[in-house]
């Protein structure tokens, strides 16, 4: 490690993990695969979101973000699983979102890294 961790202020971690009725649903729409998915195997690798926190939201941070933006993170948890959005689920509401992804929020973010973040598409 190049230097000492810094925290980082405006991002936080937000962790989804699938629940049950989403591995029901992958296994579903994936009945031609032999061995179904299980409830470990889906949960081993799960996506985390850096997600923006508002420096006067220390008591709740991230809440108003995800308030907004659940839609966002629900697609692409069902992208992660099936690339063919016409197998998603038709409507999906917030409610169907907290029903199939446990949400795991880390607000202490440190930066143990000297070089900037750098992006891609992995599209």
């Amino acid at each position: 490690m190049a230097r000492e961790p810094l925290f980082v202020l405006n991002r936080m971690i937000v962790v989804l993990l699938p629940k049950t009725p989403m591995i029901e649903w992958v296994n579903r729409i994936f009945s031609d695969v032999a061995d179904p998915v299980t409830f470990e195997q889906a949960r081993e690798d799960p996506s985390a979101f850096l997600i923006p926190v508002r420096l006067d939201e220390f008591d709740t941070p991230g809440v108003r973000w995800m308030r907004r933006n659940w839609s966002v993170l629900f697609d692409r948890m069902l992208k992660d699983w099936c690339q063919d959005e016409s197998l998603w689920p038709r409507t999906r509401t917030r409610k169907m979102f907290d029903q199939w992804c446990e949400i795991r929020e880390h607000s202490v973010v440190l930066d143990c890294v000297d070089d900037p973040l750098e992006y891609g598409d992995e599209d």
